[in-house]
């Protein structure tokens, strides 16, 4: 759960005196503009190597020819979105995706003293994956959302150099060294935004599709005085996520409880839960939509 990886940080923070060096100025964040109404917009949360059901499930509402004005995305969620972005036919960057390993995306510092991953192979492989190499290149747009480590806000990303963007918003605490933008330390977007449906809101999206795949609170009981701390930090997260799903019109919660952060092994099926997922929920989608009266003609009934 991402919330152990705060706590490991948290935990290790009392053992190193060493501070992160200044980036000088902070430099202005282009603004997001839509150039059209926002009518659907599909929001995706983190979830590692369970992004791959994003994939899956962004496969099936094009089959259904629903087909989002925007897309917000955070960690894996970005990648997804960017993916989906960049060429909405995603089935030769899927076949691309499977046979991944973790070992393609993690390249270890050897001096992990801000995170043991530096993240150079994460954004060398969205490089090679993307066509676009920009956000304004894309064919759908996209905000990308990371945290700033020291203001702990959420920040969205929309403009500019696309790869980079990504690597920022998957930069995981503890593990992932934090990512300098615009003259600030980023890290993962889900630390101050795990489901960024408030962020899809602002720009007046009339239905909101939000995919969850975090875990549930685990069922075992905390045995001791660190068990007890983890807990409490599982609880906030948690109750976090579930505030901002309420804010989505369909609300599409994966439970992929024994799924690993960076589990390769199960590829394809969360792919394939992805497009299940949205099969179970495609009713209540177009119903939505129908409400608003803004029917996408490509719509199958």
């Amino acid at each position: 759960m991402y919330c152990i990886w705060i706590f490991f940080v948290l935990f290790l923070s009392g053992c190193s005196s060493l501070k992160m060096s200044s980036l000088g100025d902070l430099v202005a964040i282009p603004p997001f503009e839509p150039k059209e109404p926002v009518n659907v917009a599909l929001v995706l949360g983190g979830g590692g190597a369970k992004g791959l059901a994003h994939l899956g499930a962004i496969r099936e509402l094009e089959l259904a020819g629903i087909r989002p004005d925007l897309i917000v995305g955070c960690s894996a969620g970005a990648i997804a979105g960017a993916l989906y972005a960049d060429q909405p036919y995603l089935e030769d960057r899927v076949e691309m995706l499977l046979p991944l390993r973790k070992a393609d995306i993690l390249d270890y510092a050897i001096n992990p003293i801000f995170g043991i991953v530096h993240g150079d192979l994460l954004q060398n492989l969205m490089k090679n994956l993307l066509r676009a190499k920009t956000f304004e290149e894309l064919q759908i747009p996209l905000i990308v959302v990371v945290t700033d480590l020291i203001s702990g806000e959420a920040i969205e990303l929309s403009k500019g150099d696309l790869s980079s963007a990504i690597r920022a918003s998957c930069s995981v605490p503890g593990i992932f060294k934090p990512f300098s933008l615009y003259g600030r330390y980023c890290i993962d977007g889900g630390a101050a935004c795990p489901i960024p449906v408030s962020i899809a809101k602002k720009y007046g999206a009339k239905v909101v599709i939000a995919i969850d795949l975090s875990e549930q609170l685990p069922k075992k009981h905390p045995r001791h005085l660190l068990g007890v701390t983890k807990r409490s930090l599982e609880i906030g997260y948690r109750k976090f996520i579930e505030q901002s799903l309420s804010q989505a019109d369909v609300a599409i919660r994966m439970n992929f409880d024994e799924v690993g952060l960076f589990n390769d092994s199960l590829n394809e099926w969360l792919y394939e839960q992805g497009r299940a997922a949205i099969r179970d929920k495609l009713d209540e989608i177009r119903s939505k939509i129908e409400k608003i009266q803004c029917i996408l003609p490509s719509i199958k009934k």
